[in-house]
């Protein structure tokens, strides 16, 4: 990273970054490092409550706010009347040291698109194994599926269910990489995706094996929602600090304060993002908990698991900010090589470099027939919606509510016909 003389002689400033969570160490981490190099530039971060909505009254008030951070802006987002055009801005903005895949995905394509927004880095989904707990029983970290039956044998035979997560998202996190190595990993990716994108009949048999494995861990018990919300109150929303108190067994007593039970827990496998342990660790620290645990990719098939990277959250510029050119400057520095890889570090999330599937690699030591990228799977239609849909019905059929009149699960085939008519319907 090259320090620009022209803005060391600039007058003072000072910029307003936004964002939607109380404490942003690895951003303030950065702000504080770009400030050591511009001393005349001072980056104050804001938290925001309520953050969509109070953000889109800020920038539709042209109020004091120059950065913020954002999912991805798309053709439809409320936001992008206030974002700037990142890509006309190439004289001032450099992306050389970015990941090719992660900015293509957010960038809108057509003649209005363009690029108004970039992702700090990538997103990885995978499994939270608490090792303590598996410690206790003498069971090791699962690295196939058939380990993690295993696992989660022993443990429903020791009184807990051994999978647990909210039903809203638990199919799609744990089996979606599956889903999406299967298509980017075809013999034939070009023929394959072809097939899926033309919505052909019988393409829902490609995905019979991640659907097979989710149906035995739900038809065992070893994932069983109902009775996890009912019996222990776990897992009611989809919020990462519920997922934290849960997954670390801390509830709320008897004056309604949340309080740690113990240092074992009853989670001893929860599917979560990779950015999820930034929550993890914190709580675990607020509450002083023992337990230990590690991020893995899901052991969901027989020869292991498998990374698939999606774009985490980014950073837009308020195009009516009135220090364009100081923003600009800023995102080169946090896209810059070094400090995009220790942003990520510290955020718990793959950089945004151009080697990030490389780093994907080393991280967790597979290969590339085990890796996956967005990119790879976007299609015409909402395949993603389809997919969630197919995996979320799936997980709950050992609910009695879902479940056939004479108390049992509906049938794999039931479920597979579901997802073929769903795959291959055209509006």
């Amino acid at each position: 990273y090259q320090v620009k003389k022209e803005l060391l002689q600039a007058d003072s400033t000072t910029l307003k970054l936004t964002g939607n969570t109380s404490s942003f160490k690895a951003m303030e981490s950065v702000i504080s490092s770009f400030h050591t190099l511009y001393p005349n530039c001072s980056i104050e971060y804001e938290y925001v409550q309520d953050y969509d909505k109070s953000m889109l009254t800020r920038l539709s008030n042209n109020d004091d706010v120059d950065l913020f951070v954002t999912n991805n802006i798309t053709a439809d987002s409320k936001n992008l009347p206030y974002a700037l055009e990142l890509s006309s801005h190439s004289n001032a903005l450099s992306l050389a040291d970015t990941y090719p895949g992660l900015i293509h995905n957010f960038t809108i394509s057509g003649d209005n698109g363009g690029l108004y927004a970039i992702p700090f880095g990538g997103e990885v989904r995978g499994m939270y194994v608490n090792t303590t707990l598996l410690n206790s029983l003498g069971l090791s970290v699962p690295n196939n599926y058939e380990e993690l039956l295993s696992c989660c044998s022993t443990l429903l035979e020791s009184g807990y269910i051994p999978i647990q997560g909210n039903p809203s998202n638990f199919g799609v996190m744990l089996m979606y990489p599956y889903f999406a190595n299967i298509i980017a990993n075809a013999s034939s990716y070009q023929e394959t995706y072809d097939k899926i994108n033309n919505r052909e009949a019988g393409i829902s048999s490609l995905f019979k094996d991640p659907m097979a494995h989710l149906y035995t861990l739900v038809e065992k018990g070893y994932y069983n929602y109902k009775t996890v919300e009912t019996d222990l109150k776990f897992f009611t929303d989809s919020t990462e600090y519920t997922a934290a108190l849960n997954f670390l067994n801390i509830a709320a007593d008897s004056s309604g304060n949340s309080t740690k039970i113990d240092d074992i827990g009853q989670v001893a496998f929860m599917p979560g993002v990779m950015s999820l342990k930034n929550t993890l660790d914190k709580t675990k620290d607020n509450y002083h908990s023992a337990i230990e645990y590690q991020f893995i990719l899901s052991p969901t098939a027989d020869d292991g698991g498998f990374a698939y990277l999606s774009p985490s959250a980014g950073i837009a510029i308020n195009k009516n900010s009135a220090k364009t050119a100081w923003a600009l400057e800023f995102l080169n520095y946090l896209f810059s090589k070094d400090i995009n890889n220790s942003f990520a570090q510290e955020q718990n999330i793959i950089p945004n470099t151009a080697d990030a599937l490389d780093i994907i690699n080393q991280t967790f030591e597979i290969d590339a027939s085990h890796i996956s990228q967005l990119g790879q799977v976007t299609f015409d239609y909402v395949f993603y919606d389809v997919i969630k849909k197919a995996l979320t019905d799936v997980s709950k059929g050992n609910n009695p509510k879902y479940m056939q009149a004479d108390g049992t699960m509906y049938s794999l085939d039931y479920y597979m016909d579901a997802l073929e008519k769903a795959l291959t319907t055209k509006s």
